[in-house]
């Protein structure tokens, strides 16, 4: 193991700085109210220490208080997570290490963009956008921990490591004592750590059946919208790259900017940062306006998440009528096509194309309509939560010699933290697979094998509502990721699946049949609060 240069000295003092409350002998005070407070958590004492040492709260705190200053704790602790980034990032020159450090720094500069918003003193966002925004920010703590884990090859990036484990747990208690406020509302002495459908806990705000949203028959308002600029081949337009187009747009612009991209295929890697958000994206089709690249994580220097064709995190990113495709291949391993952290975004008539990891639907609120997504393996996968309607999936051969068998998985949801308000949801949408895939399944069924997803994280949670499952899906539905890793936290449930492929008295044990009086939980409205959203973000002002 590598010494730490000299550079490091400051970042390792201000790790010890902030870790120094949670070792320190003698115990503060504890008062009655923090205490009813922290035992809603996951990890009540750091969660009673952070409080008691805490400078922001006053004699008698409200709720409201409480969860401020948890959250001033974790903003505090991003600040310094920050630091250590940029520090591995000035000391190595080491390729995966300095993609990594780049890469914390761009989740945890997103982490302090939402926990500002939410610790605001003006802050008017309502207690659904508070839990979304703080479910992402924990992602984004994980995430860096996650891409430093795999270059932790120093004393440095280890000590980055323990830092961030510990924040992580500050953001899951400023997380849990949210949820609590909204399930039993400012009763401190009602709050109890968070619970999930498996646990017997249905979150509803409202009854009825799920539904998606009506974005118009026929064309959508987005397609009669008058573009700011237009991107095209052949020197006639403005902008011959996307990524020009986006450059040009303006900063922190509230009205709808219309990027119109005339059919051709654009390879190229698109960012779209948060510095720009109510960006939308208008093709001439699928298969017609084709963004394309071939990134890939067996590159040198070159994780999943920088694979990305388009990646965006600029808020109320929309996009239509277009293809986003990752042509690195089956055997290429991670490559993805589309990465959002993009929250209350719509994609609208896209089509995904990818193998493995197609669409890395990273954090946040997001929503696919009547859009096709292609891949092999976990080639849905995030932490976000996502609402999937009407949209065909469709799986291709994994293998370049695909006739030797193979195994494939829809889904990989990633919810670490079962106050997080992610899952996938998928909505009268069809699985399927190319033809490709079918003259190998048709050949032998038994060594080709789909399921619907795998839990990549310990409160992994997909559901599938009155979907089509073609005969690729197997019996089983749901499939293993390492032993019984997550078996007994993650939910998996479906309703009212038809099709060859659902044969639900067949599925795993670990699996569930949603009940009826139960679906409404995964409605548009409940599942990402589109009813507050959607129509807004689609017909405001185009």
């Amino acid at each position: 193991m590598q010494t730490n240069p000299p550079s490091s000295m400051a970042s390792l003092l201000l790790l010890l700085l902030f870790l120094l409350p949670f070792s320190s002998a003698g115990a503060t005070t504890v008062s009655t109210t923090i205490h009813a407070a922290c035992r809603a958590t996951r990890f009540p004492s750091i969660c009673e220490k952070t409080l008691s040492e805490s400078s922001s709260l006053p004699q008698n705190p409200s709720p409201t208080d409480l969860i401020l200053a948890a959250i001033n704790a974790s903003s505090s602790g991003t600040t310094t997570a920050l630091s250590l980034s940029h520090s591995i990032l000035s000391s190595s020159s080491d390729p995966n290490h300095t993609t990594a450090a780049r890469n914390c720094i761009d989740l945890l500069t997103l982490a302090s963009h939402r926990l500002s918003s939410i610790s605001s003193p003006s802050s008017s966002a309502p207690l659904s956008s508070a839990r979304a925004w703080t479910s992402a920010v924990l992602i984004y703590h994980y995430s860096c921990w996650s891409a430093l884990k795999y270059v932790n090859t120093t004393s440095q990036i280890s000590s980055a490591m323990a830092f961030l484990t510990d924040l992580q747990s500050l953001t899951s208690n400023a997380l849990s004592m949210l949820f609590s406020l909204h399930r039993f509302g400012p009763d401190l002495y009602l709050w109890s750590p968070p619970q999930t459908e498996r646990d017997g806990y249905w979150d509803s705000s409202s009854t009825g059946a799920v539904a998606g949203a009506d974005l118009g028959s026929g064309s959508t308002p987005l397609s009669r919208s008058k573009p700011d600029v237009t991107v095209c081949k052949g020197g006639s337009c403005r902008f011959d790259s996307v990524q020009a187009a986006v450059d040009s747009a303006p900063v922190n612009r509230t009205e709808r900017f219309v990027i119109y991209i005339r059919e051709g295929v654009y390879n190229e890697t698109v960012r779209v940062p948060f510095e720009k958000p109510n960006l939308a994206f208008v093709g001439d089709g699928m298969g017609k306006t084709v963004l394309t690249g071939s990134l890939n994580a067996d590159m040198v220097g070159v994780s999943t998440y920088n694979t990305a064709t388009v990646g965006v995190q600029g808020d109320g990113f929309m996009a239509y009528n277009l293809t986003i495709s990752n042509t690195a291949g089956p055997d290429a391993h991670q490559a993805v096509a589309y990465r959002s952290d993009s929250d209350l975004s719509i994609l609208d008539s896209v089509e995904l194309s990818g193998h493995q990891d197609t669409l890395y639907a990273a954090s946040l609120r997001q929503y696919f309509k009547s859009c096709t997504i292609s891949g092999t393996v976990d080639f849905i996968f995030g932490n976000s939560a996502s609402f999937f309607d009407n949209c065909l999936i469709l799986i291709l051969p994994r293998q370049l010699n695909p006739e030797r068998g193979e195994t494939n998985t829809v889904t990989a949801h990633g919810r670490t933290d079962p106050a997080q308000t992610t899952g996938f949801v998928f909505h009268r949408s069809t699985i399927n697979a190319s033809a490709d895939y079918l003259r190998f399944f048709n050949t032998n069924p038994k060594i080709h094998r789909t399921y619907l997803g795998r839990p990549w994280k310990e409160f992994s949670r997909t559901v599938f509502l009155e979907c089509y499952l073609e005969q690729v899906v197997r019996p089983e539905g749901w499939s293993l990721w390492d032993g019984d890793f997550a078996l007994s936290t993650l939910f998996y449930g479906e309703y009212a699946s038809v099709g060859p492929g659902a044969n639900v008295s067949a599925r795993v044990p670990w699996s569930s049949q949603v009940p009826p009086e139960h679906v409404d939980v995964y409605s548009v409205s409940n599942f990402i609060q589109g009813d507050q959203w959607i129509h807004s973000l689609v017909l405001n002002p185009i």
